[in-house]
């Protein structure tokens, strides 16, 4: 009996590692979206995630919730989110870090997409994270005039320009501001046309009319990207060039844009949350400004809009769409 029973405890604490680790509890990611919840697999993070060793259901699982572009769901969303304890949050745009903030103080959050921290809140520091949110910058004052200037230097008719922009983002007061300088720089006049929800587009572009405008900048925000097809085809049915934030606007119409490449801000990101997986704090994370940015154009929209490109200015985009 003795033997049989030394037997039988010898089995089960041989049987015992393998119990452990299939109920080993695995890293946990939420996500919170904008648009619509998606599955894993449809998620750049994720796929990011997978080049580095991470398989969902394998060694990492994924809680993913989407406003369906309702952005008063974000904070009960990110609060759904927190009440699941994942290991770290993710999520793109300033709002939903806001919405993350407010709801946990605790749980690592790595933004992918991020305006001014600072502004935001989130932080005391671009180079020491002073809480738990970490990220990647999409565009800084300095990218904002940027934008103005290219778009000058590609359509020089450009001497008027309307400039949508969101005064509800935080950093909407120093955006605007290195666009009137660069646009004092240069000599052109601007067009303040606020946007505060869908419904301001037409009084927008009515203005657009009245003021007969050469050009269009659309600022880098949630709203302008989620308005992005009204904005294109209204500067399409009136031949206007507009110069956007993201390359998929330009894929959607738009002539063009320059602004980072939204990859390499998935690729950083799952870096991160690699780190962090493994111990690091948020406070060894510091913001990083992204280093590739873009220039891209839509020839298919220069000639719908009977804009002749020069070859010098074809040449310098980064990615030509024919």
């Amino acid at each position: 009996m003795r033997r049989r029973g030394f037997i039988k405890l010898l089995g089960g604490a041989a049987a015992w590692p393998i119990t452990a680790l299939a109920q080993q509890r695995l890293p946990r990611v939420g996500v919170l979206l904008n648009g619509r919840a998606v599955p894993s697999q449809d998620l750049q993070i994720a796929a990011e995630l997978a080049r580095i060793g991470y398989v969902d259901g394998r060694n990492i699982t994924y809680e993913i919730r989407g406003a369906e572009g309702d952005l008063t769901r974000l904070p009960p969303l990110a609060r759904e989110l927190v009440a699941g304890r994942p290991d770290v949050l993710v999520g793109a745009t300033g709002q939903i870090a806001v919405a993350f903030f407010n709801a946990t103080r605790e749980i690592p959050i790595v933004m992918t997409l991020i305006s001014d921290p600072i502004a935001l809140g989130v932080s005391n520091s671009i180079s020491h994270p002073t809480a738990n949110v970490t990220g990647f910058p999409i565009s800084g004052p300095s990218l904002a005039g940027k934008r103005l200037e290219i778009l000058h230097q590609i359509v020089p008719a450009s001497t008027k320009v309307g400039y949508l922009w969101v005064p509800a983002n935080p950093s909407a007061a120093s955006f605007k501001s290195a666009v009137q300088h660069a646009a004092k720089v240069l000599g052109i006049e601007l067009l303040s046309l606020p946007l505060t929800s869908e419904g301001d587009i037409v009084g927008a572009f009515a203005r657009a009319d009245e003021e007969q405008v050469k050009a269009v900048l659309s600022e880098a925000d949630t709203l302008t990207y989620r308005l992005s097809g009204g904005i294109v085809d209204r500067c399409l049915i009136r031949d206007l060039p507009s110069m956007h934030s993201w390359s998929i606007e330009v894929r959607n119409g738009a002539l063009m844009s320059y602004g980072p490449a939204e990859p390499e801000n998935n690729r950083r990101a799952a870096v991160y949350i690699d780190r962090i997986l493994k111990g690091a704090k948020i406070a060894e994370l510091p913001f990083e400004e992204p280093t590739e940015i873009k220039l891209t154009i839509n020839l298919r929209t220069a000639r719908s809009i009977g804009l002749a490109l020069s070859p010098v200015s074809i040449a310098r985009a980064d990615e030509v769409i024919e």
